[in-house]
């Protein structure tokens, strides 16, 4: 069962911004279910990995609109994303070094960063690229 389903209240009103926020939670979601499922930390460790990948493609996206259309908040919204990378990283070392993390204790900070980031800083710049005419 998804942890966090995407719905319009999400949508920060930018298509490739909004693609990659829903690729995201399908990777969240499937990581969930893995460890729901107890399964290998082989694929639990395939998983972060690839959620770290993403977020990696999909930061340096939003970072190239912030940078082409001046965002005045982009230093903190980098920051905010430095953040998350940083709880990634010690996800995948944590797995990599065999501890079998639970949902509820290390991923949920995961979906719970992402739901308030895309809320609050994402949506913020979404308005702002709106406004210079990017949809």
């Amino acid at each position: 069962m998804p942890i966090v389903s995407w719905c319009d209240e999400y949508s920060v009103n930018v298509g490739e911004i909004d693609i990659q926020h829903q690729k995201m939670l399908e990777i969240v979601n499937n990581l969930h279910t893995a460890v729901e499922e107890c399964r290998d930390k082989s694929i639990l460790k395939g998983l972060l990995i690839e959620l770290v990948d993403f977020t990696h493609l999909h930061f340096s996206t939003e970072e190239r609109y912030m940078n082409e259309y001046d965002f005045p908040g982009s230093e903190n919204h980098k920051n905010e994303h430095k953040v998350l990378l940083q709880h990634l990283d010690n996800l995948v070392a944590a797995v990599s070094s065999g501890r079998y993390p639970t949902f509820c204790s290390d991923y949920d900070v995961s979906s719970d960063w992402f739901l308030f980031h895309v809320s609050n800083s994402d949506k913020n710049l979404g308005n702002y690229l709106n406004t210079k005419g990017v949809t």
